[in-house]
């Protein structure tokens, strides 16, 4: 008993050691990651290869690379910690690197970033995929799968679009830079849509996707394209870029190509649908048109019997007054035929009265002379008679 120490004096012993222990306070260990977890703004998990495990501290996590998934290679660099308290090994993380995918991951999402500042993915910039389509060109594999599925999927919708192909390579090296050279090409010769499309893959294997000059050359093309790489769950910077993401190249060929059967069904529909409402508004006016001129015919005959009321009273008025006025006029005439009538010489040769003429001139008493000879009218005739004597009536 003599020789004996406690636990805490043992885990003191072990502590020191291992903090005095100089190759231990600055390590850089290979591995892969597994239950990586956060707890507030720290993160725990454990670095494993095929025959160990160590648990690891991330302290302040966001300060360096966060892996995404188990498995996942890392670099980690930090130092060895005995907690005495309760005898755990841990190694303190400071700095984690990504290893292969991981780094590709990295480097990927430091692309997306700065062609997202740049504003390559912006919808303001997005050209609209024509819903017409006449003429389309596929950009892919012309031995590929890819090809045949699109083709059989435009062809069961519709048998009049053309559709060309330019053969391409999709994968390796060199694909980013032919699928660029291509675009170039095909989006001077009039399509109407672009459709850059390959099967599904690795990760790596559509990195070609993921390329910077081939984003660019794809935000500055002229004709509306369509990127359709990979399966429904695989995203590509060429799918942020382009004008619409289809999530398979047969969701692509659904996209550019109208069905032909069912535009039709769907104009007949409208058709069917406008003659209805034409049919209803003919109706509907036509009522209108009629009310419309039921009123008006009404209004007329009302303004009619109102101009025929208008029109009597004023004839009567005037008949009055022509009444009135050749009343008064008859009147004078009478008057006048009266005055006339007393000063007919006729109607005095009536009474038996004489006229006296010399000459063809009618004579009055005190023009007549001793000597004249005088025609004598009556009204029986006349008498010719020489002037022998005048006596003049005195007083």
């Amino acid at each position: 008993m003599d020789n004996a120490i406690s636990v805490s004096q043992l885990n003191a012993v072990v502590h020191n050691a291992i903090a005095g222990e100089r190759g231990l306070q600055n390590v850089v260990v290979y591995g892969e990651i597994s239950s990586f977890k956060y707890s507030g703004a720290h993160a725990y998990f454990t670095l494993k290869d095929e025959s160990a495990q160590i648990a690891c501290n991330l302290f302040y996590a966001k300060k360096t690379y966060n892996p995404t998934k188990d498995g996942e290679a890392v670099i980690v660099s930090g130092y060895v910690d005995f907690y005495a308290k309760n005898g755990k090994l841990s190694l303190n993380v400071n700095v984690i690197q990504p290893v292969g995918k991981g780094a590709l991951h990295v480097k990927l999402e430091q692309l997306k970033k700065k062609l997202e500042r740049e504003g390559l993915f912006d919808r303001s910039r997005k050209k609209a995929i024509p819903p017409f389509c006449k003429k389309i060109c596929v950009v892919t594999s012309a031995t590929g799968a890819v090809i045949r599925d699109i083709v059989m999927t435009v062809r069961n919708k519709n048998k009049l679009l053309d559709i060309h192909v330019y053969d391409v390579r999709v994968q390796g090296e060199s694909a980013a830079n032919d699928m660029i050279n291509a675009l170039k090409t095909v989006d001077a010769l009039g399509y109407d849509c672009l459709v850059l499309a390959r099967g599904g893959g690795s990760f790596e294997d559509l990195m070609p996707f993921n390329d910077e000059g081939l984003a660019r050359c794809i935000a500055d093309l002229d004709t509306p394209i369509v990127s359709a790489v990979g399966h429904e769950t695989d995203f590509s910077i060429s799918d942020f870029v382009a004008d619409a993401r289809a999530a398979t190249p047969t969701a692509a060929a659904e996209l550019v190509a109208i069905n032909v059967d069912e535009f039709v069904r769907g104009v007949k529909a409208e058709l069917y649908l406008l003659n209805s409402s034409l049919v209803k508004l003919e109706e509907k006016y036509t009522k209108r048109v009629k009310t419309d001129i039921e009123a008006l015919k009404d209004k007329s005959l009302r303004k009619f019997d109102n101009a025929e009321s208008k029109t009597r009273m004023v004839l009567e008025k005037l008949s009055s007054k022509t009444e009135s006025l050749l009343l008064s006029k008859e009147r004078r005439l009478e008057k006048t035929l009266d005055l006339l009538n007393a000063a007919n010489p006729t109607k005095l040769l009536k009474n038996g009265y004489f006229r006296v003429w010399n000459k063809g001139k009618s004579l009055d008493f005190n023009e007549i002379k001793i000597g004249d000879e005088l025609t004598v009218r009556a009204l029986q005739g006349s008498i010719v008679a020489t002037v022998k004597e005048i006596n003049v009536k005195k007083g």
